[in-house]
């Protein structure tokens, strides 16, 4: 379970409605061809890839069902922070984050959807140079994943 002390405070993660919601309000960002994948999917993407800055996003979201008593952004990278201080770096906080979000029953099918679409990518492409492309992309994911594991 993923757990941020904030000002002598625990503060549990909970990835459910008001996670998806402040997700997609603040951090559903265009990709380069104007695509919008959803706040969720920004999220778990920019984990997968040891994005840090994306560790803020994750707890703004998932601290978002405390309402009003919500820490502020400030307030929880001042948390990050620490912990990071803490644990000498980012890899407990991101596979903690992520996993929470991989293993949370309210996103627990829209990451399986995401894992099993990811497959058709090992296999397809125009010619062969676009499918070595995409192979090695999926390996490169497949990697990643495996990492958050560990």
């Amino acid at each position: 379970m993923a757990i941020l002390n904030i000002k002598d405070t625990e503060h549990k993660a909970k990835c459910a409605f008001k996670f998806d919601k402040w997700a997609d309000e603040k951090y559903n960002d265009e990709d380069k061809k104007g695509n919008k994948a959803g706040g969720f999917m920004n999220i778990y993407n920019n984990l997968l890839e040891f994005e840090t800055k994306y560790l803020v996003a994750f707890w703004d979201c998932a601290l978002a069902y405390l309402g009003k008593g919500k820490p502020s952004l400030s307030e929880i990278e001042d948390a990050i922070e620490e912990r990071i201080e803490e644990d000498g770096d980012t890899e407990k906080l991101i596979k903690e984050a992520f996993n929470e979000l991989t293993d949370s029953g309210f996103f627990k099918m829209k990451a399986k959807k995401y894992w099993k679409n990811l497959e058709i990518l090992k296999d397809t492409g125009k010619d062969d140079e676009e499918k070595a492309e995409n192979l090695k992309m999926y390996n490169m994911i497949q990697e990643s994943r495996n990492a958050m594991k560990e």
